[in-house]
C-alpha cells in the first residue's frame, strides 16, 4: 500500500553534521545508548567514513547517520561532501542535527554556510541545532544564546530549534526530549523527508550558479582584452596602459554585479577567474608593448 505524505514513516532518520571535534559521534552514541558504536573522544578527525546504525529508542525505531567531520580545508570538505552525498543513496533524512560545540562560535560560521549552500533552503526545514558540552553551561542554554547573536541567528534559521546534550551524562531524559522535538518537526513537515532528489536539485542549482560566475568572469576578460587591443591600435604603449586600467575597472564592476547574484561561496569563483583573466591581460599587454617599441 502506498504511504501518503501525512502518514508517519515507521523509522526516524537522523543525520549528524558538524565540524571536526564538535561531538557528532559522541552525540550519536548518546542517542542510541551504546558508547562504542561511533568512534569519539578525540581532538582530531576520528570519523573517516560516514556510518549508520539502526536501533530502537523509547519504543521507536531510529536510524542514526554519523558523517565525516567538516573542516576549514577545502580538500577535506570536498571529501566529506562526496561521502555525505553517497549516504543519500541509502537514506532519506527526517532531521539534520547540526552539532555545535558550545563556545565555538566563529568556527561554525563557514560550516553553516557550507551546509546551506550544499543542501539548500529546504534543509533548514529539516534541521535542529544540537549543542554539545552542555556540562559547561552555568544556567539554561537560552541565556547563553541571548548573549551570542551569531548562535541565535543560526538557531532561528532552523525550523527544529535547538537542544543541548551532556554526553557525559547517562540520564536518558535528554535523549527523550530530543526525540520529542524531532517528532514535532516531522509532523510539522508532514512527515516528508529530505531525499536524494532534493540533494540532486540543489547540486544542479550550484552548477548553474557556477556557469553564471564563469560567464561573468569571461565578460570581464573580454572587456579588458578588447581595450588592450584598441589601445595598441590607436595610441601605442601609453594608450594600452590607460585602456587596460579603465577596462579592468569595468571588469571589476561586471564581476561585482555577478557576485551579488550568487552566494558568498560562489563569488570566490568569480574572483579567481577574474584574477586569471587579468594575469592573461598583463602578459598580452606586455607583448603589445614590446611589439610597439621595436
Amino acid at each position: 500500500m502506498q504511504r501518503n505524505s501525512m502518514e508517519e514513516p515507521s523509522i526516524m532518520s537522523i543525520m549528524l553534521l558538524g565540524l571536526i571535534g564538535s561531538g557528532k559521534s559522541a552525540s550519536g552514541n548518546t542517542i542510541i545508548g551504546v558508547r562504542e558504536t561511533f568512534e569519539d573522544f578525540s581532538p582530531v578527525a576520528v570519523t573517516r567514513v560516514c556510518n549508520s546504525t539502526q536501533t530502537v529508542v523509547d519504543g521507536q525505531t531510529i536510524t542514526v547517520i554519523d558523517t565525516v567531520g567538516l573542516s576549514e580545508t577545502s580538500v577535506k570538505v570536498k571529501d566529506a561532501q562526496t561521502q555525505i552525498e553517497k549516504m543519500f543513496i541509502l537514506h532519506s533524512v527526517d532531521v539534520f542535527l547540526l552539532v555545535i560545540k558550545l563556545g565555538e562560535t566563529m568556527e561554525n560560521r563557514n560550516v553553516v554556510q557550507w551546509i546551506q549552500d550544499n543542501f539548500g533552503a529546504k534543509a533548514l526545514k529539516h534541521s535542529t541545532v544540537l549543542f554539545t558540552h552542555g556540562d559547561q553551561l552555568h544556567g539554561p542554554v537560552e541565556r547563553y544564546l541571548n548573549k551570542c547573536e551569531r548562535l541565535r541567528s543560526i538557531v532561528d534559521q532552523r525550523s527544529g530549534g535547538f537542544h543541548a546534550f551532556n554526553n557525559k551524562d547517562e540520564d536518558r531524559s535528554q535523549v527523550t526530549e530530543l526525540l520529542e522535538k524531532i517528532n514535532s518537526l516531522r509532523e510539522k513537515n508532514g512527515y516528508r523527508r529530505y531525499t536524494e532528489q532534493d540533494k540532486k536539485t540543489q547540486k544542479e542549482l550550484i552548477l548553474k550558479k557556477c556557469d553564471a560566475a564563469t560567464a561573468v568572469a569571461a565578460a570581464g576578460a573580454v572587456i579588458v582584452l578588447g581595450a588592450a587591443a584598441a589601445g595598441a591600435a590607436v595610441g601605442g604603449a601609453a594608450a594600452v596602459e590607460e585602456a587596460v586600467a579603465g577596462a579592468r575597472a569595468a571588469a571589476g564592476v561586471v564581476a561585482t554585479v555577478g557576485a551579488a547574484a550568487l552566494t558568498v561561496g560562489k563569488a570566490a569563483i568569480i574572483g579567481a577567474a577574474r584574477c586569471a583573466a587579468l594575469a592573461a591581460v598583463t602578459t598580452f599587454s606586455a607583448g603589445v608593448y614590446l611589439w610597439y617599441t621595436k
